[in-house]
């Protein structure tokens, strides 16, 4: 006859295995989905799940994990310092493994800090698979948490009339396009992503055409005054030389004497990150300012 009775013992290893489980399967989804600006702007999904709700899953199993693993180890304390000292004992003639292995311990962490191969070539292939996602300029958004904006906030950054936006949206059969609603919530109430949305609306944007100062170049100042905000971080770099009226020639040599690597394709956002800037906007300084040296 099965025994009813719980087992706290059991119940404590079944929920370390099962936490452990889904903290594996959701660690390697967060390694293989897109970086966090590309997954909130085109709604990214996995097994219909969105990259917060695999964070939350991944966050609340680890604290489960945790948390049984504290229990078990209570209902197994004087077997587990038994475990200890037996094994303590059959360590003292196998001092080399034990170096070994602490070893390997200092240099996981150490490669988290600041890394170094052959471990850091997991985290580029890390980069090199959230870079596939992006397969079109359009991936990126004007800037970070453009989707968490109220659809008025958005159009007036991104220099797009607010009445003519409501007009196309409208036109295009876009539900419930209210100016306080955000951006993330309307896309989702009509079942696109905020990217398709802002597709609807993006050829009312007003594009930036700025010349440079007649007879010098762009300072530093003046390249925030003038582009920030302006939606410039989504450019390629012709697009870039068109709306400062510069040669690409110019920028391009600015570039390599700073020693920062841009593709025809990449955006500024995009460049941005993989030359490790902190904004689109020092690269842009980079590329518009004689000699300037970016913060990174």
């Amino acid at each position: 006859m099965p025994d009813k009775k719980l087992s706290g013992r059991g119940l404590t290893s079944l929920l370390c295995a099962s936490g452990l489980a889904v903290m594996g399967v959701s660690g390697l989804v967060a390694y293989l989905m897109p970086h966090g600006r590309i997954a909130y702007w085109t709604d990214w999904r996995f097994l219909s799940l969105s990259k917060t709700q695999w964070d939350n899953i991944h966050i609340i199993s680890s604290l489960l994990f945790l948390a049984a693993a504290g229990i078990h180890l209570y209902f197994n304390w004087k077997p587990f310092l038994n475990y200890l000292k037996g094994k303590a004992a059959q360590m003292r003639g196998r001092k080399k493994e034990l170096w070994i292995s602490l070893a390997a311990l200092l240099l996981v962490v150490a490669a988290g800090v600041k890394p170094f191969p052959p471990l850091s070539w997991l985290l580029d292939f890390n980069a090199y698979l959230k870079a596939v996602w992006v397969q079109d300029p359009a991936y990126e958004p004007p800037f970070g948490h453009a989707e968490e904006l109220k659809l008025s906030v958005f159009a007036k950054k991104v220099g797009i009339p607010l009445p003519q936006a409501l007009a196309v949206l409208e036109a295009k059969g876009v539900q419930d396009a209210r100016p306080e609603a955000t951006v993330l919530d309307i896309a989702r109430r009509n079942q696109l992503s905020p990217m398709e949305l802002f597709a609807l609306i993006q050829p009312l944007q007003k594009v930036v055409q700025v010349k440079a100062p007649a007879g010098r170049g762009y300072s530093a100042q003046e390249v925030e005054e003038l582009f920030a905000g302006s939606g410039v971080g989504n450019k390629t770099l012709e697009g870039v030389a068109q709306a400062a009226g510069q040669a690409p020639q110019a920028i391009k040599a600015r570039l390599e004497a700073a020693g920062i690597v841009m593709g025809h394709q990449d955006t500024l956002k995009g460049a941005a990150d993989k030359n490790g800037l902190a904004t689109p906007l020092e690269l842009l300084k980079v590329m518009l300012v004689e000699g300037y040296k970016p913060k990174r």
